[in-house]
């Protein structure tokens, strides 16, 4: 490194701009030396700490969970800069999976309300059933985040980019079901044809009880069709509609 590493070198090799650099560096996270013109320079461990700030961005931490771990970069030791960022990414991991749940219930009341949007469109004005301007029939009031509920470990454990690639999984399934799904007791009936790949099928259902161990599936295998029925408490019937499709 050159002994005068000016914002600009530093820039490119970061990745940031320079008007970030200058905010870091109000904000205390890397405090630059001068030269005799009054230029910035900038030390090795500047630079260490710029990439350790873009690791931490890409990771979701916040300025002050930042400002906690960089000090520690000072102390030439990885042990307590890796056991502080482990912990605050567990949180996040926690933080993450509450709100995958959340979402995936939002999603199950979106389909909910957009498969019955048409179903009764009266002559006139919008009433109470044609979905407008209230719930339609067979939408109740939305029952709180799962976080806040404590009727059981209604919660999903998937990250949002693996729960998006596990939804468009369960969607190539019952693409194939014919019927529509169909109402059961506490949850959904998707009937597919024989021809259903039943070990890629059967994989699918196992690695859905590991992250959503709320459903429960069933399979019963005939001569014409493969009935697959998902069930869940009340509370993850979103969830399950998310997945499969909402009953007509």
């Amino acid at each position: 490194m050159n002994a005068s590493t000016t914002i600009s070198e530093v820039a490119e090799r970061t990745g940031f701009t320079p008007s970030a650099l200058r905010f870091y560096e109000s904000s205390g996270l890397v405090t630059p030396a001068r030269t005799a013109a009054g230029y910035r320079d900038y030390s090795e461990d500047d630079v260490t700490a710029l990439h350790f700030i873009g690791r931490a961005k890409r990771l979701g931490l916040s300025l002050e969970e930042i400002a906690e771990i960089v000090p520690l970069l000072d102390g030439r030791r990885c042990e307590p800069v890796q056991g502080q960022l482990r912990a605050i990414v567990l949180d996040k991991i926690a933080e993450t999976r509450t709100r995958t749940a959340d979402l995936i219930a939002f999603l199950g009341q979106l389909q909910s309300v957009a498969d019955r949007l048409g179903d009764h469109t009266p002559d006139g004005a919008c009433d109470d059933r044609c979905g407008c301007t209230s719930d339609p029939v067979g939408i109740g009031p939305d029952p709180g985040p799962a976080s806040e509920r404590d009727d059981g470990p209604i919660v999903c454990t998937l990250g949002p980019v693996d729960l998006g690639d596990r939804i468009a999984a369960w969607q190539r399934v019952v693409a194939g079901a014919s019927p529509g799904p169909e109402p059961v007791d506490g949850g959904v009936r998707v009937r597919l044809p024989r021809s259903t790949d039943l070990v890629e099928l059967a994989r699918l259902i196992a690695d859905e009880q590991t992250c959503c161990s709320f459903f429960t599936f069933t399979l019963t295998v005939g001569r014409e069709s493969v009935l697959l029925d998902v069930t869940a408490p009340a509370d993850g019937l979103p969830m399950v509609h998310a997945l499969v499709g909402v009953p007509a």
